[in-house]
């Protein structure tokens, strides 16, 4: 009896490890179970992302403005002004543009041929006015349509930057490692094709 009572914690024990054991083995196998992919699913799973903004370009420009004076005012309406705004650029992908025959699924290998890069945004963070004078005494009040103009002038030159550092080309790398990476992650094969670059411009 003795002995009886020292093997059965030892037989409960072996009966739960065995009874764990079978559970485990049970969902793992559940959760191995296959799944197949096809070109729309995974056309849905990369337009659930919207868009994949890849690349953010921070920029410093200066703007210099200048307004002449008219003579009934004996030119004391004539206004300058210096500005510093800072500006942020974005660039990626539109995932919305692309398409069914964008994707192709073969041999359980995922072949995408991605749409253009483009620039998503170009925005202004800040805007300073360094200086600004209006005629000879100051005395004539700014005009103040001049925000609106410097702040035209402030997104262009930013966009300029942007683009004359090659953001464009940055995004397109960004972007294909980043796709790259997310299948990675899924274990999924996958071979990605950029599209050629696009002229470097924002179209709102």
């Amino acid at each position: 009896m003795k002995t009886f009572l020292r093997i059965a914690p030892v037989l409960i024990l072996l009966i739960i490890a065995i009874v764990a054991a079978w559970f485990f083995s049970s969902n793992k196998q559940k959760n191995n179970a296959h799944k197949v992919l096809t070109s729309e699913s995974v056309l849905t799973q990369i337009q659930h992302l919207n868009r994949l903004e890849s690349t953010a370009f921070h920029i410093d420009t200066i703007i210099k403005t200048e307004k002449k004076g008219n003579w009934y005012a004996l030119w004391q309406d004539s206004q300058t002004g210096l500005f510093v705004a800072q500006g942020k650029v974005l660039a990626g992908l539109d995932l919305n543009k692309l398409k069914a025959e964008n994707v192709n699924v073969v041999n359980s290998k995922v072949i995408i041929s991605l749409p253009p890069v483009e620039i998503l945004s170009v925005n202004l963070e800040n805007l300073e006015i360094y200086d600004i004078k209006t005629g000879s005494f100051g005395l004539h009040p700014i005009d103040k349509n001049v925000l609106k103009v410097v702040q035209e002038q402030a997104k262009k030159q930013v966009l300029a930057s942007a683009c004359k550092a090659d953001i464009l080309e940055h995004a397109q790398h960004q972007t294909q490692r980043q796709l790259e990476t997310l299948f990675a992650l899924a274990q999924t094969q996958v071979s990605i094709y950029p599209a050629a670059l696009p002229p470097c411009k924002f179209s709102k």
